[in-house]
């Protein structure tokens, strides 16, 4: 390792902690604000040098690390919890700085604990996975306020609110107005989440049957 850097991420800034191997200078600094351009110029200073930066896998080390590596350097992406681990007895407060030296020391020492970097379609599709879930997630709220309000009007348990029949059901059912407006809004809230989640599920499914462990997994359930 010729230049050696350590980096903690935040959202408005992040704090550099960088050792050159060769003469022993120690710098200290932030990047601000926390944006790509900003740290593709900071990172102009180590063209045509042996560079290797270390950061913890929290938000906002994506962009970071691309750069890194779009420079042709080395990125370490440290495991938060196993290297908050390695911290010990906690003595004084956590600090940018703090977490920069335990960060550097790590690396140095070859004790850094590292988490895998995906390639880019692997980060892309969890992206969209996550997404799918967020969307799901929404759906079933909406569901579940509709069935909450149905319930206080009186209104049986057990409507489909998907289907066409749990859908006749409900214009037919006795609501408040109130009620009435909520449980509307709340259908074509569902209805609007399903038109998002369609093209989704098509490609999530597509990307599916094209992998063989994916195959393996939905064979066996």
């Amino acid at each position: 390792m010729g230049i050696v850097v350590a980096l903690d991420v935040h959202r408005k800034q992040i704090t550099y902690k960088a050792l050159d191997r060769d003469t022993g200078e120690l710098r200290r600094g932030r990047i601000a604000p926390a944006a790509r351009v900003d740290v593709r110029a900071w990172l102009a200073q180590y063209a045509g040098c042996e560079a290797e930066f270390a950061l913890e896998g929290t938000t906002g080390w994506r962009f970071v690390v691309e750069e890194i590596e779009r420079a042709g350097h080395t990125a370490h992406l440290a495991d938060p919890a196993e290297t908050a681990a390695k911290r010990g007895r906690k003595r004084r407060a956590k600090t940018d700085n703090a977490d920069c030296d335990l960060q550097l020391r790590l690396l140095l020492a070859g004790e850094l604990p590292e988490s895998w970097i995906p390639p880019v379609h692997i980060l892309e599709l969890r992206t969209r996975v996550r997404m799918r879930k967020t969307l799901i997630d929404q759906r079933t709220a909406w569901q579940q306020r509709i069935q909450a309000q149905l319930f206080h009007q009186g209104i049986p348990a057990g409507l489909r609110l998907r289907t066409q029949v749990g859908r006749d059901a409900l214009a037919q059912a006795e609501l408040s107005p109130a009620g009435r407006e909520l449980v509307t809004l709340g259908l074509r809230m569902i209805d609007a989440l399903d038109l998002e989640l369609a093209p989704l599920d098509r490609e999530l499914r597509g990307f599916a049957r094209r992998q063989r462990g994916c195959r393996t997994l939905i064979a066996g359930l």
